[in-house]
């Protein structure tokens, strides 16, 4: 008798349920933690890097992560991200005043707790559309 005569077959579709709106909140909230990350590098006078993939027997390559902030006269600004579009959280402003370093990582906590909030739904929602984006 053979292995396979002993199992039932059936033809079934399988769907996975997947909400886009919770995975954005995910995907951004992590890239914020990520930021905080280089916050806190930038404070201690280091670079933040992290590990890259590595391809067969190549070593393991090292990134260092692009931050979202920058500095401009004396004064710190934080542009939001989803991937590479900046986000207008306000729906006209580019970027957050941060009047010093520290200030920064409140500003990200600030945003990682409005997206578990769901108060950024929208902005992510738009940004993650494809094609035309506003230009920022």
């Amino acid at each position: 008798m053979s292995y396979l005569a002993k199992l039932t077959f059936k033809t079934v579709t399988r769907i996975v349920e997947r909400d886009p709106v919770h995975e954005r909140r995910i995907k951004f909230m992590g890239a914020a933690e990520e930021q905080r990350l280089v916050v806190a590098a930038l404070l201690r006078g280091e670079t933040y890097t992290k590990a890259g993939k590595a391809k067969g027997d190549e070593p393991v390559k090292v990134k260092t992560v692009r931050p979202w902030f920058f500095q401009k006269d004396t004064c710190w600004y934080l542009q939001p991200r989803y991937g590479a579009r900046v986000l207008l959280i306000d729906g006209k402003s580019n970027a957050i005043f941060a009047a010093k370093t520290a200030d920064i990582d409140a500003a990200l906590v600030a945003l990682i707790e409005a997206a578990k909030a769901g108060e950024l739904d929208a902005v992510l929602e738009l940004a993650s559309r494809r094609g035309n984006q506003p230009s920022v």
